[in-house]
């Protein structure tokens, strides 16, 4: 370890000289640190014009597709019963519809509860209850959860046991709700039917343990025991607790089998039936204790065809094998009845979503949407320019050579304001002539200029609809390319024929926004290669600039070595020079004093 110290002997500022040789030393570090502030500078320029193009995109995307154009509004005179819309094909009219009933899907449910309403210990119970340590446990009736805690003491037999719990469960929910007793040496809990509510069936129950207390296992009971069947658990260990025992086999949903063993579960053969092609769901609700299988379509074409197979899970589920099915919209239009196999549905372009029946009819109109759609080209012009003004800014903007990143030796005596002037220099024209942007430009231009070939030839392309380019202006370069619109001209197109406007940007697949969606793809693809995206470290390897980081950074360690190891042998050789000349003052001294 060096000893980095004033020139004692020699009185020279070895510090200061020390300082100034290094100062020369960093220079070339400088420059490194300075590319690698350009690059993200770059880097985050690159960003900002990939942000604006996906906003562009998004746009465009709400523009592509046919679908996506509302040339035509529908208005209900009563949008409780009935909602419409209107497409391009829409004639400008008003209708009447009159609903008689509504689509329905088929539903079929279980008759009756699955479950045994019992929870049932698996194993007699201790004979000792020792207080704080196995005298308490939970239980949730309907939901309500009471924690139940038994007097100490022993030995007691289920019998005992059963009479003392129901008193506390008596005490904790009421009477005639939950019975507990004996069953063969093993305690035994059922809820209880209100028999003065029609309709109502044994409540959900279930038993919990008490953290630290091991009232409930010692009960012979495992927490989260209930008297409803566990959709979790293996088949084979609840199959004694459906009130129709389970047996392992097959059974078919409108002509598809699913099979089921011991070792599958309740909610794995739903999941098997929900995500068939049998066009049906199947539920188990806790509460009520029964299954409902619906279709996933309404109308006459709905249907749900249940066969036993192998198995009696039917049975078990208490389902009948039949066959359900779902019922048409019954509904009258301008006179005409007919029946719709679903409550949303399209008529002469007029989309009708229906809601309940109607004992009048209900008026609809259908008119032109001019407006919307005029504000919907307004909006794409808008998001064009933006998006070109921020292409031809970066590619035309001047670049100040002399104006390189400022080093925090000369940030240091320069105030804010001046270094903010200072770097706004040097971030100018980093992305000069860039040929990512130019070529997105370029492309850009030939797509605004472009005629769709699949659309009537009268409107095939933007100018032909009211939509033109400026001209060149060498004061606002970045304004070269930039959309204007001609509302009159683009009004009169729509009127004349809205669906072949539209066709200019959604027709597939040479369309103005689909062809543009696609070019914006392609730019930002190339930029998100170049610098990547939102979220991407800068100095990320899977970018190209980011790599190029990475490696001067590499170059910035490595340098700082070298730096480390200069600056130490500088203060060595002052030091030794320093403690030459000290000697020789002591030989100078003394001969002085002979």
């Amino acid at each position: 370890m060096v000893t980095r110290i004033a020139g004692l002997n020699s009185g020279v500022d070895i510090e200061s000289m020390v300082s100034k040789l290094m100062a020369a030393e960093r220079m070339p570090l400088d420059k490194i640190k300075q590319k690698k502030m350009t690059l993200s500078w770059q880097t985050d320029l690159y960003r900002e014009v990939n942000t604006k193009l996906a906003s562009f995109k998004t746009t465009l995307d709400n523009m592509r597709l046919s679908g996506d154009w509302k040339l035509s509004s529908g208005k209900s005179s009563n949008e409780n019963a009935v909602t419409v819309s209107a497409d391009g094909t829409a004639n400008n009219a008003n209708h009447s519809i009159l609903i008689t009933s509504l689509a329905t899907g088929a539903t079929t449910n279980s008759s009756g509860a699955v479950s045994k309403n019992s929870v049932l210990a698996g194993a007699a119970p201790a004979t000792t209850i020792t207080a704080g340590v196995n005298d308490q446990f939970n239980v949730t009736l309907g939901g309500v959860t009471r924690k139940i805690t038994l007097a100490a003491g022993g030995p007691l037999d289920a019998t005992s046991l059963a009479a003392a719990i129901q008193t506390q469960v008596n005490n904790a929910f009421g009477t005639n709700k939950l019975a507990v007793s004996s069953n063969a040496g093993n305690l035994e809990f059922k809820s209880i039917d209100d028999a003065s509510i029609a309709g109502t069936y044994e409540p959900t129950v279930v038993l919990g343990a008490v953290v630290g207390n091991t009232g409930l296992a010692d009960l012979g009971f495992t927490d989260k025991q209930s008297n409803r069947i566990n959709l979790d658990a293996t088949l084979g260990s609840i199959s004694s607790q459906f009130n129709t025992e389970l047996n392992f086999g097959d059974f078919m949903i409108n002509g598809k089998t699913f099979t089921y063993s011991a070792t599958d579960t309740l909610r794995s053969i739903m999941n098997n039936v929900n995500n068939s092609d049998v066009g049906v769901t199947m539920n188990f609700d806790s509460v009520s204790d029964k299954f409902t299988f619906s279709t996933k379509d309404t109308g006459s074409t709905a249907v749900i065809n249940l066969q036993a197979g192998s198995g009696n899970f039917l049975a078990a589920a208490n389902l009948s094998a039949a066959s359900v099915a779902g019922t048409d919209a019954n509904v009258t239009i301008d006179g005409v009845q007919s029946y719709r196999n679903s409550n949303t549905f399209i008529s002469n372009g007029v989309t009708y979503n229906l809601k309940q029946t109607t004992a009048i009819a209900v008026s609809v109109s259908v008119s032109k949407d001019i407006e919307s759609t005029v504000n919907k080209v307004k909006d794409f012009v808008t998001k064009y320019n933006e998006m070109l003004d921020i292409l031809n800014q970066r590619v035309k903007e001047a670049k100040f050579r002399s104006y390189t990143p400022l080093t925090d030796a000369q940030k240091k005596d320069m105030e804010e304001s001046e270094i903010k002037i200072w770097e706004e220099k040097a971030k100018s024209g980093l992305l000069r002539n860039d040929d990512i942007l130019k070529s997105g430009i370029s492309e850009f231009r030939n797509i605004v200029i472009s005629s769709v070939g699949s659309a009537s030839s009268d409107y095939n392309a933007l100018f032909k609809v009211g939509i033109s380019t400026k001209p060149y202006d060498s004061k606002n370069p970045q304004d070269a390319g930039k959309l204007v619109i001609d509302e009159t001209e683009l009004r009169k197109a729509l009127t004349e024929d809205p669906a072949n406007v539209a066709a200019v940007f959604s027709n597939q697949p040479d369309g103005i926004a689909q062809k543009m969606y696609e070019q914006a793809n392609k730019t930002m693809d190339a930029l998100v290669k170049k610098a990547g995206g939102a979220g991407v470290p800068v100095e990320s390897a899977s970018t190209d600039i980011g790599l190029l980081i990475g490696k001067l950074n590499q170059r910035i360690a490595d340098f700082d070595v070298k730096l480390s190891k200069k600056e130490t042998n500088y203060y060595k050789m002052f030091s030794t020079m320093d403690t030459a000349i000290g000697k020789s003052n002591s030989v100078l001294a003394w001969l002085n004093q002979q």
